[in-house]
């Protein structure tokens, strides 16, 4: 058995695309951080601000659509909203990404931070 995943994998896997597992994902649910800052004062109440974009890839001509805003300034700036003049400590940022055989993949930056009068 596990010399034919290794013989199926080695067959998807193509040198120019550098990847471990082959060129296409089957299903992909992930979440890692992506930066961590802390101040001396932690704020009175956490908020929080997501912001994602989303994909879809056309395999039969080639070509992808996406869409959204999923930058870390987005983020921020939905977690300020939510602040109301406060100032944001103790800033978390994470990435999650939800892809399904390469043709959907969805990625959202999260940014949880306290606020602080």
């Amino acid at each position: 058995m596990k010399a034919l995943l290794l013989l199926l994998c080695a067959s998807c896997s193509t040198p120019r695309i550098g990847r471990v597992l082959g060129p296409a994902t089957v299903y992909e649910d992930v979440s890692a951080p992506l930066e961590y800052r802390a101040d001396a004062y932690r704020g009175a109440r956490e908020v929080r601000g997501e912001a994602c974009q989303t994909g879809i890839f056309l395999p039969v001509i080639r070509a992808s659509i996406a869409w959204g805003d999923g930058g870390y300034r987005d983020a921020i700036l939905k977690a300020q909203a939510q602040a109301a003049g406060a100032s944001l400590t103790d800033v978390r940022a994470d990435l999650r990404v939800l892809s399904i055989l390469t043709i959907f993949r969805k990625q959202c930056v999260i940014v949880t931070a306290a606020a602080s009068q």
